[in-house]
């Protein structure tokens, strides 16, 4: 949230549907934060990142390094003859919990790469 301290010298105002403006409330629902401040926030995020990821994005990049991942270790196994519906599913399931760590780490990954400002 924005700090209350913070002077803003300009305001951007703009209307919404009511379908926009019961999205922004569910949003902020469970939160501290005004529609105006989530607005306001939404905005400062996009700006301030090079690549601002909006949740379907985030989905996507979370669904293509987890498949990623289950390839990868897959193929090992495969290799290894080592795979076995037991050991898939423990894959599986590790692959589930730590995706925002694969996540992580591609960016921090492609971040090193391109000398870019990434997050997520």
């Amino acid at each position: 949230m924005a700090k209350r301290d913070v002077r803003y010298p300009h305001t951007i105002g703009f209307r919404v549907t009511d379908e926009t403006w019961l999205r922004i409330e569910q949003e902020i629902a469970e939160t501290d934060l005004t529609a105006h401040d989530w607005c306001r926030n939404v905005v400062l995020d996009r700006l301030d990142r090079e690549y601002g990821f909006s949740k379907k994005e985030c989905l996507l990049l979370h669904q293509v390094v987890r498949i990623q991942f289950l390839i990868a270790q897959g193929f090992q196994a495969l290799a290894d003859e080592k795979l076995t519906t037991d050991e898939w599913k423990k894959v599986r399931g590790y692959a589930k919990e730590k995706v925002d760590y694969f996540a992580r780490l591609a960016l921090e990954e492609f971040q090193s790469k391109t000398g870019s400002k990434v997050s997520s």
